[in-house]
């Protein structure tokens, strides 16, 4: 009777997903959700729930086309991950609920003063592409 193997190898896991090791120490460092154990020695050592989490990291990201951001997302809420802290308060997304708990007044501040932010920008982009435009067409 086969055993299975409990943990697999860095390059064992890259050869079964068809990827470069790099791209699996990458998603390590952007997955909340891929976190395999650690040897001793600090060789990574991959679970089958890892090697599953990596299978729809690679679907999300290549057949769906999700961005990462997107794909963790939808990670997050299937193996029922919370984020970090830090990456909350860093950044939130545009458009999505914030997690932090400023007040509504300073909510209402910070949407009026993205848009004006963003419209001085593309005014002066605006600007440098007529000017491009004019040197090309001279």
């Amino acid at each position: 009777m086969e055993t299975k193997k409990p943990y697999y190898s860095i390059g064992q896991v890259a050869e079964y997903l068809e990827l470069p090791q790099s791209v699996l120490r990458y998603w390590e460092t952007v997955f909340d959700a891929l976190q395999p154990a650690k040897s001793p020695g600090g060789s990574r050592r991959y679970s089958d729930l890892d090697l599953k989490i990596l299978n729809d990291i690679k679907h999300l990201l290549y057949d769906r086309g999700f961005t990462i951001r997107g794909a963790n997302k939808i990670l997050n809420q299937k193996y029922h991950i919370e984020p970090p802290k830090k990456a909350q308060a860093a950044s939130p997304p545009k458009n999505e609920t914030s997690f932090n708990h400023a007040s509504s007044k300073e909510k209402k501040e910070e949407e009026t003063e993205k848009p004006e932010i963003d419209q001085k920008i593309i005014k002066k982009i605006i600007l440098e592409l007529k000017e491009i435009v004019k040197v090309l067409d001279s």
